[in-house]
């Protein structure tokens, strides 16, 4: 059910497929630039690479989400295997689904038989691939039904938590009543209710407009929305820039009243296109944003870009670019802190997913995460699913750039005062 979640949150970034493109070429999958192939690191850092796979959308109508992983991950890549910190180099190879179920099958298939040792980052845009696999996958988003049910599933990012923080937002910015706007679907059905749980928990009053998830006219609801007068939106448009100027149309705007969004649903290319119709809107996140330059993750972030010869300030770098370079590093990191290279040496899915579950890593661009246990315990609902974070950071756009609201990241159940 809660597979919908991802379809409906984002732009084909969350949870976006990729594969053996199609096996439809049978190209087989695309490896990432490791640092021998993007700069000459091989013989700094020999032996047995630790091998991955990302299950991501490369090509196809989604396929710009799976370029900002690739990128985010070849440089991350790059700088672990310059340090050789852990002995071996670390390998990731892209599987290109390109949004279709049975190449999502065939990655994960071949996954299994490649000396994989876990689906990392994402799965795709279905679960189909990494059930097949029988893989552990690790940091993921927490999204689809295998992200949150399967007990082989470690999202360092939990979906529910980040389309749950729109009201804890409002609530910081001062609003007292909160409307959430969003496609009706089981999945969503199900989230609004624990966003009904959170706005009572952090003394909010909220409604709930449910539209189609078909919905190519937004005019209607844009009228209703006017029409309750709200002082605080929630969106989770399934077609922003159509929203947008909806809402615009009607006199309502991210200056006029407080409006929040998840970033997943706000890609480079929504931005560009609503330009000042999003100046003001309030953005959760999971990670900071790649312009943060004060964030001394984004900065590292930055330097291992330009290592391989990107561009850090280009526009199509994004919180995917982001969260992928931060999973190797929280990799990295957890690998070390369970022995390193000794440790590493004879590395099984299984002992990688004892070292994550018994190290995690607080890093400083990244809501912090607890494989260990779920972390939303104040919402009966969340019980059975595997909810591992619990923090957002809150940002406003303006003039196409993402601004810090508050410090650091923020409990979804306990919102500062913004002032």
């Amino acid at each position: 059910m809660l597979a919908a979640f991802a379809v409906a949150c984002g732009d084909g970034e969350i949870g976006s497929g990729a594969a053996v493109a199609g096996g439809a070429a049978g190209d087989g999958p695309r490896q990432t630039e490791t640092a021998a192939a993007s700069s000459g690191d091989a013989e700094e850092c020999p032996g047995d690479p630790l091998r991955f796979t990302t299950i991501s959308a490369l090509t196809g109508p989604v396929a710009r989400g799976g370029e900002r992983y690739r990128i985010g991950t070849d440089a991350a890549v790059a700088a672990v295997n310059r340090e050789c910190s852990l002995g071996r180099p670390i390998e990731v190879a892209f599987c290109d689904d390109a949004a279709d179920v049975n190449t999502n099958l065939a990655c994960g298939r071949q996954a299994a038989g490649d000396g994989s040792l876990a689906l990392l980052t994402t799965v795709g845009s279905f679960d189909d691939g990494v059930t097949a696999s029988g893989l552990p996958g690790i940091f993921l988003y927490g999204t689809s039904a295998f992200e949150l049910t399967d007990p082989n599933a470690y999202s360092s990012i939990s979906g529910i938590s980040v389309g749950m923080a729109g009201v804890t937002a409002a609530k910081a910015a001062g609003a007292d009543t909160f409307l959430l706007v969003l496609p009706d679907s089981p999945a969503l059905q199900f989230v609004a209710v624990q966003v009904e749980q959170v706005a009572e928990l952090i003394d909010i009053d909220l409604e709930t407009i449910y539209f189609p998830t078909d919905t190519t006219d937004y005019a209607p609801i844009a009228a209703q929305i006017s029409q309750r007068d709200p002082e605080a939106i929630g969106l989770l448009p399934v077609s922003p820039v159509v929203m947008i100027n909806a809402l615009a149309d009607e006199g309502l705007t991210p200056e006029s009243h407080i409006m929040s969004m998840a970033s997943i649903v706000l890609s480079p290319e929504i931005v560009t296109e609503l330009g000042s119709a999003l100046d003001g809107m309030i953005v959760v996140s999971p990670t900071v944003p790649p312009n943060a330059v004060d964030n001394a993750g984004i900065a590292e972030f930055r330097e291992d870009l330009e290592a391989i010869g990107e561009d850090p300030d280009a526009p199509t770098i994004d919180f995917t670019a982001v969260t992928a370079w931060s999973n190797i590093k929280k990799l990295e990191e957890a690998l070390l802190a369970a022995g390193g290279p000794s440790f590493v040496a004879d590395l099984t899915p299984e002992s990688l997913v004892r070292a994550l579950v018994q190290h995690p890593v607080a890093r400083p661009e990244a809501a912090p995460y607890d494989f260990r246990e779920n972390q939303l315990t104040e919402l009966p609902g969340l019980a059975g699913f595997r909810v591992f974070t619990r923090e957002v950071v809150i940002l406003e756009l303006q003039d196409g750039e993402y601004q810090l609201l508050a410090d650091g990241f923020v409990d979804i159940l306990d919102p500062p005062d913004l002032g």
